[in-house]
This record gives C-alpha cells, structure tokens and sequence, in this order.
C-alpha cells in the first residue's frame, strides 16, 4: 500500500509534514520524532498536531537521519518550541553541523521555498530561522533507545547518500525509516527514484544490504510516501535492481561521450524532470548529480 498524505499509518506512528518534506512521530510514553525535514512545513506540523491529537508533552526525541540541508531545517524550530527533546545524530552528522557553513547554506536553500511560498510573515512570526542544530546524543550501530510500551527504537548507520546517514528501526512497529540510503518510490511502488549516493555509492549499496534482512511492514520515506505491507519490503529488493540499473546507465554514458560532466548534465536533467521539489532548482542539481556520477564511475575503476 502507498501512502503519501500525512495523517496515522497504524497504532502508534503518524506521518507528519506535506509529500516532498515528511517526517514521522513513534508515540509512546517516550515519543520520538525521526527527521528533520525543512523549516517552511512549520505551519503545517502544528496543525497536524491539533488536527490528530498528538500528546506534544510526550515529545522526548528528535533524529536527524543525515546532514543534508532537507532533513534537518525544521530542527531549531522544534527545539526551540519543545527544549526537552533531545537531538540525535551520528558523530560524522554532529561534526558537519557544527559547521558555519553548512548551517548557513540551509537557511539560503530553506528560504527559498518561504519566499516561494510567501511564508515570510510566518518565518518572522514562528522564528523559522536555521541557526544553530547542536546534537544532544550520538548515535551508531550500538544504539537501542527504549520509548516504553514496548517499543525500542535501533539505529543502523547506512552511510553512502551521505557520510552520516542513519536508518532508524521500530522492531515492534515492524517498521524501517530508511530516510534517502534507499530510493523512494515516486507517485506509486511500481517506480522508485533512482539511487542517490552522494557520498559513496560501493557504501550505498552496502547499506541497502545491511537493511534486507530485517522483518518489516512499513517503509517511511523523507520524501513523498510511506509503503506498507508486501510493498514495504519490496522497495528494498528493487533498490538493489535499481542500483545496477543505474550503475550500468552512468557506465554506458560515460564510456559513449568521456565527460563525467555532460553525464551529469544529463542525469540533472531528468531528475529534475520527475517534478515535485521546487527547492532543487538546476543550480542545486548539478552539483548533486555530478556527485552521484562520479561517485558510480569511482566504484567501477573508471576514474579515481
């Protein structure tokens, strides 16, 4: 099943945001929020929060699933509104928003869509700004954090995407928060984006394979759907697919024309034609897709 519109998915666990920029709420006696998506959907989580009747005073946890400036720009905002809760990220995801640079560079991109939006009055109102994500906790492979009712939250890190990506697993829940290590399907479970490994794609891969054993249920994306039942784990199979597809793609281009720099105009380009995130602007892709493209190339030996 395919679920792309905020609301409940099961007991428990709601999805909360708009479809280009989700987030999750695990709610029990300890709740936990897991990602951090973008400052502007502000207006839309409180009155989610109203409109479903979430327990706000439960709030203790927030994760950040990686660094990346659409998956943490809703932070100080939340933080300032609720100061109990404790933020989490991996040591590599600490270490890059302790940078200026970085901080600064996801205001600029989240302010685009408040301008974009005319959300300015909001912005000043709500204090949207991004200028501090300090983390509270770290987070790695060892990590179970008990939310009571017998839900325990563990921590896989799946880098690749990015260098400190972290896929949460709700075992109780049956249900996985894979954030961007795996493509999200797009509009339906019969078409997934293509992979997206911005870091290392030898590492995507791997981290793909460490999510395919787990017994899960529900699939939560920071992008557009939730996937539950037989699909939930048939998104992990075909992103398996979908990476060699993708591989043998850049390979072949690459080889035909000799310029990583053309194969990632090219990959820019229909990215950006699938639709649907207005803050990736050209500007914004191609650096990502060249990226993504030498990333591949680098794994086959074709370049070092």
């Amino acid at each position: 099943m395919y679920i792309d519109r905020p609301g409940k998915i099961c007991e428990g666990l709601y999805m909360l945001g708009i479809k280009q920029s989700l987030m999750y709420l695990v709610q029990g006696p300890k709740s936990m929020i897991i990602g951090g998506a973008m400052n502007w959907i502000a207006p839309q989580l409180e009155q989610q929060f109203k409109d479903f009747a979430i327990d706000t005073d439960s709030f203790e946890y927030l994760v950040i699933p990686h660094s990346h400036f659409d998956h943490f720009g809703a932070v100080p905002y939340l933080k300032r509104r609720f100061p109990r809760i404790k933020v989490l990220g991996t040591e590599s995801a600490a270490r890059i928003l302790s940078k200026e640079k970085v901080i600064n560079y996801s205001e600029m991109v989240n302010r685009l869509m408040i301008d974009i939006y005319k959300l300015q009055d909001d912005y000043e109102r709500m204090n949207l700004k991004i200028d501090a994500v300090p983390i509270d906790r770290i987070v790695d492979d060892s990590t179970v954090i008990d939310l009571g009712n017998g839900l325990e939250a563990r921590f896989i890190e799946t880098p690749g995407h990015s260098p400190c990506a972290v896929t949460v697993f709700i075992p109780a829940l049956k249900a996985l928060f894979p954030s961007d290590a795996v493509p999200c399907p797009l509009g339906g479970v019969d078409k997934q984006a293509h992979p997206s490994p911005q870091f290392d794609f030898t590492l995507y891969k791997q981290s793909i394979s460490k999510l395919l054993p787990l017994d899960i249920e529900i699939c939560c994306f920071d992008h557009y759907s939730t996937v539950t039942g037989a699909d939930a784990r048939q998104v992990l199979l075909n992103a398996v697919k979908i990476c060699k597809e993708y591989e043998d793609s850049i390979v072949e281009r690459y080889r035909l024309v000799g310029d990583l720099e053309q194969v990632a105009g090219q990959v820019a380009r229909e990215s950006l034609e699938v639709g649907g995130f207005e803050f990736l602007t050209p500007e914004l892709m191609l650096p990502i897709s060249r990226a993504e493209v030498r990333n591949v190339l680098k794994s086959t030996g074709l370049i070092k």
